[in-house]
């Protein structure tokens, strides 16, 4: 039997997205359960684990959007249309987009002065509109399945 390209990458589709939807489980469970700095510490600690939480729900959400991004193989995964791929390509890239506009917020601020808090207000937009744009993706795709089936 010779196996496609596509038929290797897609059977990576569910499973990197499930891994994605996993880390994401982890990561809100740990922030929700974790306990609060201890009296008279300066909180460095518990900040630096807000952290590298916050690192590794972004790397979560990376690899959901990304595992969706993937082309389905024949017969198994998830046929997304073009638009909700483009849903998830934003949402893959919006992460990178925020980086470099928190960045850009520092820098900005630094040399114009007030303007700086009304860049941070567009980069949270960027931000908040990721998982936005996964939850409208995915609810399009199942209202497709369901109108399909009724």
């Amino acid at each position: 039997m010779r196996w496609s390209l596509r038929a290797v990458l897609g059977s990576f589709q569910l499973p990197v997205a499930g891994a994605g939807v996993a880390l994401l489980a982890f990561v809100w469970r740990t922030a929700v359960t974790m306990p609060p700095p201890p009296p008279g510490s300066d909180g460095f600690v518990h900040g630096l684990a807000g952290f590298f939480l916050l690192v590794f729900g972004v790397a979560g959400f990376v690899l959901l959007a990304g595992g969706l991004l993937i082309p389905p193989g024949p017969g198994y995964g998830v046929a997304f249309t073009r638009n909700q791929r483009w849903l998830f390509a934003y949402a893959l890239v919006s992460p990178a987009l925020a980086v470099g506009g928190f960045l850009a917020t520092v820098v900005a601020s630094s040399a114009l002065g007030g303007l700086g808090g009304l860049a941070g207000s567009a980069v949270s937009l960027v931000v908040l509109t990721a998982p936005l744009a996964v939850l409208v993706g995915v609810g399009w795709k199942g209202a497709q399945v369901a109108a399909a089936r009724f």
